[in-house]
C-alpha cells in the first residue's frame, strides 16, 4: 500500500513526474550505451620475442619540439584534444582528429568499454594515447589493451614511466609522449604537420624532461644496432645512461659518456634508454623491440567476439521485450481495478 501511495503522488504531481521521467530515460540511455559495447577477446600475454630487433630511429637529424597540450599547436597543423567524461578518470589525447566522439561510459569501465572507445577513437583521429594512465587505467588493463601506438608516459602532474613498461612488457609497442611544463616531445624530421605525426607513430621521436631552455637540451644524435650492441650518441657527456628493460628492470647503467652501449642479451625483450645530464635536463627514448619476422609488424592483439556480442545482445532484448511486456500487463491491470 506504501508503495502505491508513493507513486500515486508522484502521478499527481506534475513536476515530479517529468523530473522521474527524465531521471529514467537518462538512465535509461546510460544503460543502452553500456549493453551496445560489443565482448573482445584477448590474445595471451606474451612479451617481444625473435631473432631480430627492430630500430625505430632513423636519419636523426632535425630535431622539433612539441607539445601535444600547448595552446598553439593547432597552429602546427595538427587537431588535439582531450576524450572522456568518465568518473574513473579514463582520458584519451587524441591527436589529428577529424571529428570528436561525445559518447562515453560514465560508470565503471571494464577492459572491454576502453578498447571499444580506442577502436572508435581509431576511426576518428590519427593517433590515440591513453591520458595520464596512472590516474584512469589500471596496470591489469595496460597488459592486454591494444590498437594504440603512442602513450602520454610523462606529463606535469603524472608519471607514467611504470604504465608504459608494463605495456611493452607484454608485447604492445607503444611509443612515449611527453607534455605540460618542463616536458614535451622531440619528434625527428619536417616540422609539418604528418611528418610529426608520423615520427611518433613509428618512434622516431623521444620524451625530453627540460630544466632550462629548450635550446639548452642536449640532442640525440644517433641510435644504432650493430652486431647485437645497443649503441646511443648525444650532443654532449651525459652524467648517466639507463637500459631499461622487460618490467622496468634497469639492466645497465653507464656514466659520463657522450657515446653509451649496451649488449643486448638474448632473454631482453626489449630495451629503452634514460639519458640524464648533469643539471637535470633527460631524455626518454623510445624501445627497440625483439621481432620474429625479417620484416617487423605489429601482431593484433584484440578481436571482437562476434558470437558472444550477438548472443547478448539477443539476450537483452528480450529481457528488455519481457519486461516492457510486463509493465503493460501490470498497467492494464491496474487500470481495470
Amino acid at each position: 500500500m506504501s508503495e502505491r501511495k508513493f507513486w500515486n503522488k508522484i502521478k499527481n504531481n506534475k513536476f515530479c513526474l517529468v523530473l522521474t521521467w527524465i531521471i529514467g530515460a537518462i538512465l535509461l540511455v546510460i544503460l543502452a550505451l553500456y549493453l551496445a559495447v560489443p565482448s573482445y577477446s584477448f590474445a595471451e600475454i606474451e612479451p617481444f620475442k625473435g631473432d631480430y630487433i627492430y630500430n625505430p630511429y632513423s636519419n636523426i637529424d632535425r630535431i622539433n619540439y612539441v607539445d601535444f597540450r600547448s595552446d598553439n599547436i593547432e597552429n602546427q597543423g595538427i587537431k588535439v584534444y582531450e576524450y572522456g567524461y568518465a568518473l574513473t578518470g579514463t582520458r584519451y589525447l587524441c591527436l589529428g582528429y577529424d571529428k570528436k566522439r561525445f559518447i562515453d561510459y560514465p560508470f565503471l569501465q571494464s577492459i572491454h568499454y576502453k578498447q571499444y572507445n580506442i577502436d572508435r577513437l581509431n576511426k576518428l583521429c590519427r593517433l590515440v594515447a591513453p591520458a595520464h594512465p596512472s590516474k584512469g587505467f589500471k596496470k591489469g588493463q595496460m597488459t592486454r589493451l591494444d590498437h594504440y601506438r603512442v602513450m602520454e608516459a610523462l606529463s606535469t602532474n603524472d608519471n607514467s614511466l611504470y604504465y608504459w613498461d608494463i605495456a611493452l612488457s607484454n608485447g604492445h609497442r607503444v611509443n612515449i609522449i611527453a607534455t605540460g611544463e618542463n616536458y614535451t616531445t622531440a619528434c625527428i624530421g619536417s616540422n609539418d604537420a604528418e611528418s610529426l605525426l608520423k615520427s611518433l607513430e613509428t618512434g622516431n621521436s623521444y620524451g625530453v624532461y627540460y630544466t632550462g631552455p629548450l635550446g639548452n637540451v642536449p640532442q640525440l644524435l644517433d641510435v644504432t644496432v650493430r652486431y647485437g650492441n645497443l649503441f646511443v650518441t648525444v650532443s654532449e657527456m651525459a652524467k648517466e645512461m639507463r637500459f631499461v628493460g622487460q618490467n622496468a628492470v634497469v639492466k645497465n647503467v653507464v656514466n659520463n659518456v657522450e657515446t653509451g652501449f649496451y649488449p643486448i642479451q638474448k632473454d631482453d625483450t626489449y630495451i629503452r634508454v634514460e639519458i640524464e645530464f648533469a643539471n637535470g635536463n633527460t631524455l626518454y627514448l623510445n624501445p627497440v623491440v625483439r621481432h620474429q619476422y625479417q620484416y617487423f609488424f605489429d601482431l593484433d592483439k584484440a578481436h571482437i567476439m562476434k558470437g558472444r556480442t550477438y548472443l547478448m545482445w539477443a539476450v537483452y532484448v528480450i529481457v528488455a521485450v519481457f519486461l516492457v511486456r510486463m509493465f503493460i500487463i501490470k498497467r492494464n491491470e491496474n487500470s481495470g481495478k
